[in-house]
């Protein structure tokens, strides 16, 4: 016995010293894009063609892929494209590389945490579910109930964290290596008190030399758009194709600089097809496999280490996107209509939305900077106030004859809105700028704006209301009966017609002269290109609905304080006048605390600006203990 079980584990020794080998052998080098061709299969859940990925088949993808791969140097690939591009499978093959292939901690970002649900549901549970290699992962994890939470996936030697932009929780503590951040144009651009998701979650990258961060959107509005931002930082890659008559290199476009479009349509047969650039020969649907196999990606700046990469509909490989014929038609039916055609532009072209319209060069504003006289010809200051979470903007604007307004100072006041200290140092801010009146944006923290109001009488809350053909303020008939109706009511805040406010100041911003509702602006520390960039940060626009023409103010920025700031103390220097000329004796409210606070400001300085500067720097000085 003792004989026969020597011989069996001498005979067992080499079977065993081979396993042991081949579970000591390092894998093979291996690309996201082969891992997919090899293991990735497409459920039909999500994909028109189910069955197993062919990378072939998209061929424009493999370089995007493979720069994700641990062999690759890249650390952040940007993708501003279309949709039906396959931007999303990307993702995807991605994350099943790195649970199968290169585990690590992973990091997957949508726009909110209810976006992360159904991405969860509708993107990730089918990969796992439908690739065997993955579903052998998942299965194995799903017995550890801790390790497979809403927020988080584990896998053998790794964890996939599924966070919302929306939720700085969800961006926090642990280091993570990899990040894959969808659709990032639709990301809030401060979260809480954390700032921008996208500077959180770079910071969790930092511990790791050989990180990798995917960012991946349609985009929007031009200037408002994060991966255009992002993409413009790039490299900016585009897929050049060759020409099946002429062999040239190309880009498709929907249309050229010059203006003509890149694809032709003949209306007596209903054939659309694609010019050819160099040679003017007709490309057709059926030419794309190979043109599409044939192309490469060239780079506008090839000195950039950021990889970025833009698509467009036209190049949809037949049979998982629009054929020519249909993105023509469907051309014809977005022209039309603004919404419409702006969803053509930035889901179908991928390129950002650009409105046309009625605007104003900031930087030409920086130029406009002055050095007041020491007796400026104003006869009232207002001021107007807007009210953020974490901080109060006020604009204190003096008024002269005609309306023209010399801006004396920019205040911004940081701290949470909802404590009383931060509306002490708002009042100690106006009343040190002899301010007359005061008009404060009440639609937010209501509560608070209805109290500050209420002791001072004069300040007045305002509500801002939109439409082209409301008025910046009310008549006195029409305010003097809305009072009588609202009185019984508490605080009736003053309505503001923003829009024709906006118009008045960018009219205003255009005359050039000192006079009449010219805008003075002074060489102070407040007005630096940030708030000029916030002034100028609407623009007026002429949209169509059902053929019909319609103007709407539209945000160019994300902030646009010093705009509305401004347009608060126009407004109330319109009410502290009235339209007969007289002025208002009180707010919409009688105050709680007349006696205290029912004089008027003091008689203006000599400089007023001057006096306004020393009086805040000296505040501040006194409350930092200085």
């Amino acid at each position: 016995m003792m004989r026969q079980s020597h011989v069996t584990i001498a005979q067992a020794a080499p079977q065993m010293l081979r396993a042991l080998a081949s579970a000591a052998k390092p894998k093979p080098l291996t690309t996201v894009s082969q891992w997919a061709d090899r293991f990735r299969i497409l459920s039909s859940k999500g994909s028109g063609e189910p069955g197993r990925w062919s990378t072939d088949r998209t061929p424009y993808l493999r370089e995007i892929m493979d720069c994700l791969s641990t062999t690759s140097p890249v650390q952040r690939v940007v993708m501003m494209t279309g949709a039906q591009i396959g931007k999303t499978e990307v993702g995807l093959n991605w994350i099943g590389y790195v649970m199968e292939h290169a585990p690590a901690p992973m990091l997957v970002v949508t726009p909110t945490l209810e976006v992360r649900k159904r991405w969860v549901r509708q993107r990730l549970d089918p990969l796992l579910n439908e690739t065997p290699i993955l579903r052998n992962i998942a299965d194995a994890r799903s017995k550890r109930d801790a390790g497979n939470s809403e927020d988080m996936k584990d896998f053998p030697g790794g964890m996939l964290v599924l966070g919302g932009a929306n939720s700085p929780a969800s961006l926090a503590s642990m280091p993570i290596r990899f990040v894959l951040c969808d659709e990032v144009d639709r990301f809030p651009w401060e979260v809480g008190q954390e700032g921008d998701p996208l500077g959180l979650i770079d910071e969790r990258t930092k511990t790791f030399p050989r990180r990798k961060v995917l960012l991946v959107s349609t985009p929007t509005v031009k200037g408002l758009s994060r991966i255009e931002t992002e993409y413009n930082a790039s490299d900016m890659r585009e897929y050049h194709v060759p020409c099946p008559h002429c062999g040239e290199l190309q880009v498709l476009r929907w249309r050229h600089d010059d203006g003509s479009h890149g694809l032709i349509h003949i209306e007596s047969t209903g054939e659309v097809f694609y010019a050819c650039r160099h040679c003017g020969g007709q490309i057709h649907d059926h030419h794309k496999p190979a043109m599409l196999a044939a192309g490469r990606w060239i780079p506008r700046h090839p000195d950039r280490k950021v990889r970025g990469y833009h698509l467009n509909g036209l190049y949809a490989p037949i049979g998982l996107g629009f054929t020519w014929a249909e993105l023509w038609r469907d051309w014809l039916l977005a022209y039309q209509d603004t919404s419409n055609l702006k969803r053509f532009i930035n889901t179908t072209l991928g390129e950002v939305w650009e409105e046309q319209g009625d605007s104003i060069d900031d930087m030409a504003l920086l130029a406009r900077l002055e050095d007041y006289p020491k007796r400026p010809p104003i006869t009232a200051i207002t001021a107007g106030v807007d009210v953020q979470k974490d901080r109060l903007e006020a604009s204190i604007v003096g008024w002269g004859e005609g309306e023209e307004a010399w801006l004396l100072d920019h205040i911004i006041i940081g701290g949470d809105t909802a404590r009383p200290e931060v509306w002490e140092e708002l009042d100690e801010a106006l009343v040190d700028a002899r301010v007359h009146r005061a008009g404060i944006d009440s639609g937010y923290n209501t509560s608070m704006v209805y109290a500050f109001v209420e002791k001072r009488r004069w300040c007045v809350a305002l509500k801002g209301v939109t439409g082209m053909g409301r008025p910046l303020v009310e008549d006195e008939r029409r305010r003097r009966q809305r009072l009588r109706q609202r009185r019984k009511k508490g605080i009736a805040p003053e309505p503001v017609g923003v829009d024709q406010g906006k118009a008045i100041i960018y009219a205003r911003l255009k005359i050039t002269e000192p006079g009449h509702g010219y805008v003075h602006f002074p060489r102070h520390p407040a007005f630096d290109d940030e708030y000029f960039a916030q002034l100028a940060a609407e623009k007026l626009v002429t949209k169509a609905k059902r053929g019909r023409p319609f103007q709407e103010w539209i945000q160019t920025r994300s902030r646009n304080e010093a705009l509305d700031c401004f347009n608060y103390a126009l407004a109330t220097h319109r009410l502290y006048t009235a339209t007969a000329g007289k002025a208002l004796t009180a707010p919409a409210v009688p105050p709680a605390e007349p006696a205290t606070q029912e004089a008027a400001p003091a008689p203006l300085p000599d400089n007023p600006q001057a006096h306004l500067s020393e009086l805040i720097k000296q505040r501040r000085n006194k409350r930092h203990g200085r």
